[in-house]
């Protein structure tokens, strides 16, 4: 029973890659901007820099919400890092084997059931640790953290809501 489960989740998954060509525009706006972030321990790089990562993939995330599929929107961004993109898989397979039903029953980027329509804006950034917590535009109590590396020269998302975020560091709601 659970490999047939698995396997049609996999075929879900293969069958939505024929929609990937359809992707809204502004997934290519999220993507395109990926050269202007540099190494966090550049002394060139602002903080600024440092935190827009994850706010550019947060807030398009938002955008395409009820557009694209989860699982096919992180992989398809390049503001992520592999890491990322593996877990929230593994994370997403494993729920709908356990439960074929309702899967997670939440949304794992967002660590919510609903989410600030309007996007998010920063609320804290370490430096030292690369620890972003934001805030909804115009839902103040809304917070969740996420956490950006460096890798390849490049500013990446490596944990959003529960994926790569430890429990203890997750913003108190």
């Amino acid at each position: 029973m659970k490999h047939s489960i698995a396997l049609m989740f996999s075929l879900f998954l293969f069958s939505c890659q024929s929609e990937k060509n359809k992707q809204p525009e502004a997934l290519d706006l999220e993507l395109s901007n990926t050269d202007l972030y540099q190494h966090l321990e550049n002394e060139g790089s602002s903080k600024d820099q440092n935190y827009q990562v994850a706010l550019d993939f947060l807030n398009a995330y938002i955008e395409n919400n009820n557009n694209v599929e989860i699982l096919e929107f992180v992989k398809g961004s390049s503001l992520v890092t592999e890491s990322l993109k593996e877990k929230l898989e593994n994370m997403l397979i494993r729920a709908w084997e356990e439960n074929p039903q309702v899967g997670l029953g939440f949304d794992p980027i967002l660590d919510a059931q609903d989410y600030p329509h309007k996007g998010v804006e920063l609320h804290e950034f370490d430096l030292g640790t690369g620890y972003v917590t934001v805030k909804g535009i115009d839902w103040d109590d809304f917070k969740m953290t996420m956490t950006v590396v460096t890798k390849n020269g490049h500013i990446l998302v490596d944990g959003c809501g529960v994926v790569n975020i430890p429990e203890d560091k997750r913003a108190e709601i």
